[in-house]
């Protein structure tokens, strides 16, 4: 019996020591369980804005490494306009910088293979974004509403933009899709007012629902010969758009793909003319 109660104390103390939190410079840290590295949990005291995230914290003299910024680590601290990155970053948990309205530049180290849904949610003044070459896609609302966001160059790496990855980001005018990106996902760049053309890649599969739906400022859009589907009103409410091409007959349409396109009188598909009903008077 004293042997099991040692062993019941033995685990409660390993616990305690492999989840302590501690703080260093006004960072709150917690070591990750069964590793040297360690979490950031959020700040503590006045908050600075340009926040400088360490490569490593001592801990009983032994280096911890920093690969992981905790669930809404930062979320809503408007006084941070520049974040600092160490290169051994592995992670941006889930709202880790939701609503950071002060935020304006954000570089991201080429260590960062996740970024988690809603992790840079409505930062509104985030201008200059660059994305790492690590990234395999662009998770939920992970920029939604990022109002000053005017150019984002997407890396080879991403194969998915998923749902509202990029919605509400109203200035976004121009972005760069580079060859390997295989999904953009339902509302992905919805109501991105300011976007004017689109460059698909060759790569691209699948647009899906709305996932340019009323993008206002859209005049032309050229698919490549790949283009497997396309989600209902993909671009619907696009009120310039004038010109579209899809070189692949055999793609699949939704339901009202170019609803509400005024501009927009037919498109070509293949070899096929179609010609777009949108009055009684077009019948």
């Amino acid at each position: 019996m004293k042997r099991f109660i040692f062993y019941l104390c033995f685990l409660v103390v390993s616990f305690a020591v492999s989840a302590q939190s501690l703080t260093q410079n006004g960072l709150i840290f917690s070591v990750i369980e069964g590793t040297s590295q360690v979490s950031v949990k959020g700040i503590r005291g006045s908050l600075p804005q340009n926040l400088v995230i360490p490569t490593s914290i001592d801990i009983e003299g032994k280096p911890y490494l920093v690969t992981l910024i905790e669930e809404e680590g930062f979320s809503m601290c408007s006084e941070i306009k520049k974040v600092t990155f160490p290169n051994c970053l592995i992670r941006i948990g889930k709202r880790a910088f939701y609503m950071c309205n002060g935020l304006v530049e954000l570089t991201l180290p080429q260590s960062v293979a996740y970024i988690e849904k809603e992790a840079f949610f409505m930062c509104k003044s985030l201008y200059t974004l660059s994305l790492p070459s690590s990234l395999t896609s662009i998770e939920e609302r992970c920029f939604w509403s990022c109002a000053s966001l005017s150019f984002v160059k997407i890396p080879e790496s991403v194969k998915s933009i998923n749902r509202e990855a990029f919605f509400g980001c109203s200035a976004l005018s121009s972005v760069e899709f580079n060859k390997g990106l295989e999904v953009i996902d339902r509302l992905a760049f919805g109501s991105c007012f300011a976007l004017m053309n689109l460059d698909l890649p060759n790569s691209l599969v699948v647009v899906g629902d709305q996932a340019f739906w009323n993008c206002t400022s859209l005049l032309e859009v050229k698919f490549s010969p790949f283009i497997a589907k396309i989600g209902d009103s993909a671009f619907g409410q696009c009120s310039s758009l004038n010109k579209v091409v899809i070189p692949a007959k055999d793609v699949v349409l939704g339901k009202d793909v170019f609803e509400y396109c005024p501009e927009l009188k037919t498109y070509k598909k293949g070899d096929e003319i179609i010609k777009l009903i949108l009055t009684l008077e077009d019948i």
